[in-house]
């Protein structure tokens, strides 16, 4: 493989705005199944927040002259407010208010005009410690979330991350920076396509024949989003909610899917290595907990078909983001059984099992809320050996929070029997063929029960959870 075309694509890789499971694990396997949802929980909804928005990696960030620590709007927090219809932070009216906008600037060199000396104090102490990075943004983000407090009277905060920040908020939170978690003052954290676990293609530069640093920032944020630097100086379990200090926040995960740009630097490192389901810049399993050992309710989790570039366009990102901040109505819906009725591979004479996976599309009022397809290579695998086969799938195609009004999801469900998969890899020979069984169309009813699902080739069951928070 041509060695220059890798590292210009690692280069691409870093070279997005927005910045930005381990890779042993498989992912053509269901994604982490979350805990039962708890029915009796006591969330308690603040009546006075502050949204803010933490941005991910930008190429040189880390050498701007500026100051650090500011409020500013952004094309996505923008986007926030207009979704939520949320004022934004110097819009808003003091006397009458219960939700706020923003979002903060870590990257800069110049301490804002609220920092004591000893703010400015702990700002260098970090720098000193850590040589910059991860750890001193999450402490420049913690003041100012401490600062939006005091500013504006509100109780809590929500965080609303992207790529690099959602690690810059998990090092906030997993270090009490501020006491902003064991005072309780977090409230909500969505990570959308975040930095999770690691990045990947950071990880994978050292085994590489040739030395790239020249090509990209030789700054130490992007190697602390290498995974041995997440094991030794954030946590050794990179893939489990663990601390206590997520017990009384309410979590929600956006993961991407789209990993076919020409430019995505992961399509070239993962050429020799085999797919792994990924949206260009990071891997799927690397944006989200597999695990999640304290919470006040297992973490939330979508996945959208688009690719790590284009989440300011997508107006499901967006959707979801305004359904979490609300979070009043919590959906789980299941495939819990599947009937292949029509086989079209030649089972006996080819002697060997066929391969099927289902996908999904989950919509309300024509708009896309979730997207596990086939495409994204997310898909579990199961294996029928003869026509009129049922099996036990268990299969979660919607687990997220949907507008308090909302009372029915389109679900669109179909089956493909694949061969030879690029994606799946049932065969050495990939040649991705595929072939449908046919598509469920069901407007559902958000009401907890069982419900059946058919289309020409395969029927079964979906199960429906609801809570009310």
């Amino acid at each position: 493989m041509n060695i220059i075309k890798i590292v210009i694509s690692i280069v691409i890789l870093f070279l997005v705005g927005c910045g930005s499971a381990s890779s042993g694990e498989s992912e053509n396997s269901s994604i982490d199944e979350v805990p039962e949802l708890k029915q009796n929980i006591a969330f308690r909804h603040s009546p006075k927040t502050v949204t803010i928005y933490v941005h991910g990696y930008k190429k040189g960030g880390f050498e701007w002259s500026q100051n650090y620590g500011e409020s500013y709007n952004s094309e996505f927090s923008n986007r926030v407010a207009e979704f939520t219809t949320y004022p934004k932070l110097d819009e808003y009216n003091e006397d009458n208010f219960s939700n706020i906008i923003t979002g903060v600037e870590y990257y800069g060199d110049q301490a804002p005009s609220y920092y004591s000396q000893n703010d400015i104090n702990e700002i260098e102490s970090v720098t000193t410690q850590y040589d910059g990075g991860i750890p001193r943004y999450a402490l420049i983000v913690a003041k100012f979330a401490k600062e939006m407090l005091k500013k504006t009277g509100a109780e809590r905060v929500n965080i609303i991350s992207v790529s690099m920040g959602s690690l810059i908020t998990r090092w906030m939170i997993e270090k009490n920076l501020e006491n902003l978690a064991s005072d309780k003052k977090i409230e909500k954290w969505m990570t959308a396509e975040g930095v999770i676990r690691g990045n990947y293609g950071y990880t994978k530069i050292d085994s590489l024949a040739v030395d790239i640093h020249s090509f990209i920032d030789d700054s130490e944020e992007t190697r602390q989003m290498k995974y041995s630097w997440i094991e030794e100086n954030l946590t050794p379990d990179r893939d489990v909610m663990k601390s206590p200090y997520y017990n009384d926040i309410l979590v929600g995960q956006i993961s991407l899917t789209d990993s076919e740009k020409e430019q995505a630097g992961l399509k070239y490192i993962l050429i020799e290595e085999g797919f792994q389901p990924n949206d260009g810049y990071q891997l799927l399993k690397d944006t989200y907990f597999g695990e999640a050992d304290n919470y006040i309710q297992a973490p939330s989790h979508t996945l959208i078909h688009t690719d790590h570039t284009g989440i300011e366009e997508s107006d499901a990102t967006f959707l979801t983001i305004a359904n979490f901040l609300k979070a009043q109505k919590r959906v789980r819906i299941t495939l819990v059984d599947a009937t292949v009725n029509d086989i079209h591979e030649n089972i006996t004479k080819l002697d060997r099992e066929t391969e099927t996976v289902f996908q999904s599309i989950v919509s309300s009022n024509d708009k896309t809320l979730c997207e596990r397809v086939y495409d994204g290579g997310t898909l579990p695998l199961y294996s029928y050996t003869k026509e009129n086969e049922t099996k036990e799938i268990n299969q979660i195609i919607f687990d997220d929070f949907v507008d308090p009004t909302t009372s029915t999801l389109l679900i669109k469900l179909k089956g493909y029997e694949i061969d030879r998969s690029t994606k799946y890899d049932v065969s050495e020979w990939k040649t991705d063929k595929k072939e449908s069984m046919g598509e469920s169309i069901n407007s559902v009813e958000l009401q907890n029960g069982t419900y059946p699902v058919s289309a020409n080739d395969w029927n079964g069951h979906i199960r429906v959870e609801v809570l009310e928070m």
